[in-house]
């Protein structure tokens, strides 16, 4: 009987350690690269004009042998690249610590619009300018994230976020058509992703497209680092957000898994 059940677990421990080791393997082969899709977080990250910047508020060091430092810092949860949970603009929506990591852990499509906003701060884009994604099999969870083109801007925060009197702002960003289309066509999409500071462009004033995919149990990625060229197919978007239990916001690590030679089909 010990033999038996000795031979069993031998077998689960072998088939359990085969999976995991094929997937080590195919991530590690050399035929994939990690790019990272995030800004670092310092005193010159973007961060919307009322909003806390980060700053780190106390630093302890140790000297001697053992030793250490230890900081801490203060910031809003909407700033530099963040993940803005569905709780964000609905009430009954997911908190950040909700979300599942099934959502989190997905394809990545790269919506390069870049050509069409042509560095026009006032560009929306509407569903028309999307009918070429129409007919793409998505197939399962997806995120989508829009390349207008604005990343090359980051190091000028008047011209990212194109600051105006009263702290007005103006970039491009999605309409509401969009927003439900994404919501209503394709259930398979779990989060939009964006190269700006919001999903909304910067001069709305109600932010609907927020509303409509908060409602819908969307999450969005703003201030995404597209600063180098990213596979429009055929990446694996890891999401990691700061697990905080009942946020609305959190910033987060975002790194595309990409194959060094592009796939055509998705």
């Amino acid at each position: 009987m010990y033999v038996l059940y000795f031979c069993v677990f031998a077998l689960f421990y072998i088939n359990v350690t085969a999976h995991i080791n094929s997937l080590n393997a195919v991530l590690f082969n050399g035929d994939y690269e990690f790019i990272d899709l995030s800004y670092p977080f310092d005193a010159n990250t973007i961060y919307w004009p009322q909003a806390q910047k980060f700053q780190f508020t106390k630093q302890i060091i140790n000297e001697g042998v053992n030793w250490y430092s230890s900081k801490e810092f203060v910031a809003s949860e909407h700033g530099g690249t963040h993940l803005d949970a569905p709780y964000h603009f609905y009430e009954q929506g997911n908190f950040v610590g909700n979300i599942p990591l099934i959502d989190l852990i997905v394809p990545l499509i790269i919506a390069d619009v870049s050509s069409l906003v042509n560095d026009d701060p006032n560009f929306v884009l509407y569903k028309h300018h999307l009918d070429f994604m129409i007919n793409d099999n998505f197939g399962k969870p997806c995120l989508i994230v829009f390349k207008f083109g604005w990343s090359k801007f980051v190091n000028d925060k008047q011209k990212y976020l194109g600051l105006g009197p009263n702290n007005t702002l103006n970039f491009p960003g999605l309409s509401s058509e969009v927003m439900d289309w994404i919501t209503t066509s394709y259930k398979n999409v779990v989060g939009v992703g964006v190269d700006t500071s919001s999903v909304d462009p910067g001069a709305s004033k109600d932010l609907p497209v927020h509303k409509l995919g908060s409602k819908a149990g969307l999450y969005n990625i703003e201030n995404v680092n597209l600063s180098r060229t990213i596979p429009e197919y055929g990446c694996t978007a890891l999401v990691m957000p700061m697990k905080i239990a009942q946020g609305s916001g959190a910033p987060v690590r975002f790194v595309a898994i990409c194959p060094k030679q592009v796939q055509t089909e998705f």
